[in-house]
């Protein structure tokens, strides 16, 4: 199913709940993550999004239908709170200016920035694989892209539809 924000145009993706186990092999350690449903941006969110929620455009490779690149976790909590309020919605981060950082408001219904499970789980559409296919066909990266960013959506889509997830600069979510 696909969600458009009222007001930026922010194709989204449902994903089902789920169960997953994580793991680093740095430490040899897994665990198992409970995941409620969500929705995530079908694309990195672009410079477009960025500037329609925002009123900034921080990207050095310009484009509009590039990915954002450029921003800080913080640019990032920022926009997630911008485009909260522009679709009529609650913003999911408390910013204290004086602070170096941002609280999340669990009862918000706005957007804000996947958890690492939430990331890992989309990304993989549900499968164990570091990959859904070959890079060149699934991502830009130094050896196919000449060394600046492209447009969203030019390479394959995962399982789910999500697309440039194995170079993404910049996703979104919401719970559904």
């Amino acid at each position: 199913m696909m969600f458009v924000s009222e007001t930026v145009d922010v194709p989204m993706v449902e994903v089902p709940p789920e169960n997953i186990i994580l793991k680093d092999d740095r430490i040899g350690r897994r665990w198992q993550v409970a995941l409620q449903g969500f929705a995530i941006g079908r694309y990195p969110v672009t410079q477009a999004q960025y500037a329609a929620a925002t009123a900034l455009r921080p990207s050095v490779h310009a484009g509009p239908q590039h990915p954002v690149e450029s921003v800080s976790w913080l640019d990032a909590v920022r926009f997630c709170n911008a485009l909260s309020r522009v679709s009529g919605l609650q913003p999911c981060y408390e910013v204290d200016a004086a602070l170096p950082g941002a609280t999340q408001i669990t009862s918000s219904n706005g957007y804000r920035l996947p958890t690492e499970a939430e990331w890992e789980y989309a990304c993989r559409a549900g499968d164990q694989s570091p990959r859904y296919g070959a890079l060149d066909a699934i991502a830009w990266y130094p050896d196919n892209s000449g060394g600046h960013s492209h447009g969203v959506g030019q390479k394959q889509p995962n399982a789910w539809g999500l697309c440039d997830t194995q170079q993404c600069v910049g996703v979104v979510l919401r719970p559904v």
